[in-house]
């Protein structure tokens, strides 16, 4: 019993001195600080809490339903969260449903991914329409 004690100890103390030998060697290397801000505009916000009043708003104010936000339009955060009501607004306020994310995603895929079954079966509609 003594034994694996000790040697239970001597393992945790050599596992904890090797991950404070790989942060110094990750770290004493480098000499700048990279900040990224991820800025998500109102209206992609406003979509992925489902705020359908908010995006009926920004959208009669003439924000564009086609602008990118963190590399996403409204209508890949709506696909996303599942917002089958919000995505019929913003088609209908000329949002394209075909054009892919900065990660080559479109709208149909996003709702895969994030196993959105009624904006997936929603958007399917429009695979062979120009919209």
């Amino acid at each position: 019993m003594k034994k694996s004690v000790i040697v239970l100890a001597l393992a945790l103390g050599f596992t904890i001195s090797n991950v404070n030998a790989s942060n110094d060697i990750l770290t004493s290397g480098l000499n700048e600080v990279i900040v990224k801000t991820v800025e998500v505009s109102p209206l992609c916000k406003a979509v992925a809490t489902g705020d359908l009043d908010e995006v009926n708003k920004l959208i009669k104010a003439g924000v564009d339903v086609n602008a990118k936000s963190n590399g996403m339009m409204p209508i890949h955060y709506a696909a996303k969260y599942n917002r089958v009501e919000i995505i019929k607004a913003l088609i209908t306020a000329g949002s394209k449903i075909h054009q892919s994310c900065d990660m080559g995603y479109t709208a149909v895929r996003h709702a895969q991914k994030s196993n959105a079954k009624e904006a997936e079966m929603f958007l399917k509609r429009f695979k062979n329409k120009d919209v």
